[in-house]
């Protein structure tokens, strides 16, 4: 359990600390300072096509990631796992709700069919309808380890996906999400991997 609170305190700050940054470069001020703060927060001008493309799949993603999350029922599973659906809530939110408004920052639309796309790629770890499905009809005893094994595999697509934007990106707000994605995610899956292997 303290783990657990560390792991959101980390996740909370980080995104705290995107939202000062974007909050500082939509304020006032004279021209010269609101080219400084444009530069520092990542305006339009310093985001390119690998950022997009990272920002439209992601959401997307982690809207995924919640429906999973979601399915959990705190009660009827582990402990454990109640606490890591919790988590991940409490994480992927609030960076689905930054990423939406840097598309609209960038007057650049939410692709509908992102997740359509990502879904037909395994090495993104999106799951399919069938998956989904399936996993929602599964028994008390076989839910546990399909969602833990689903969701490593979601995990360590996001991974890739944002070691992507981190080697191919030029917008450093995009870079620091990517980082805390990495980071945030390889650790839920050390700790997802270690769940499964007690089932």
């Amino acid at each position: 359990m303290p783990e657990m609170c560390r792991t959101v305190s980390a996740m909370r700050r980080t995104l705290l600390l995107l939202l000062v940054v974007v909050a500082a470069g939509c304020s006032g001020g004279d021209t010269s300072s609101s080219q400084r703060q444009a530069s520092e927060s990542g305006d339009s001008a310093m985001h390119n096509d690998a950022d997009v493309a990272f920002v439209q799949g992601m959401i997307p993603h982690h809207e995924q990631a919640l429906q999973m999350a979601d399915m959990v029922s705190r009660g009827t599973v582990s402990t454990e796992l109640a606490d890591l659906a919790d988590a991940i809530r409490a994480a992927q939110q609030p960076e689905i709700d930054l990423m939406q408004a840097w598309l609209t920052e960038w007057g650049v639309a939410i692709d509908p069919h992102a997740g359509h796309k990502l879904a037909g790629h395994s090495d993104h770890g999106m799951m399919t309808d069938d998956d989904m499905a399936a996993l929602a009809s599964a028994s008390a005893g076989e839910f546990e380890r399909m969602w833990l094994t689903m969701m490593i595999e979601h995990h360590e697509g996001a991974v890739v996906m944002a070691e992507q934007v981190i080697t191919g990106g030029s917008d450093p707000q995009v870079r620091t999400l990517a980082e805390a994605v990495v980071a945030q995610q390889s650790e839920e899956i050390t700790r997802m991997k270690a769940l499964l292997a007690g089932r």
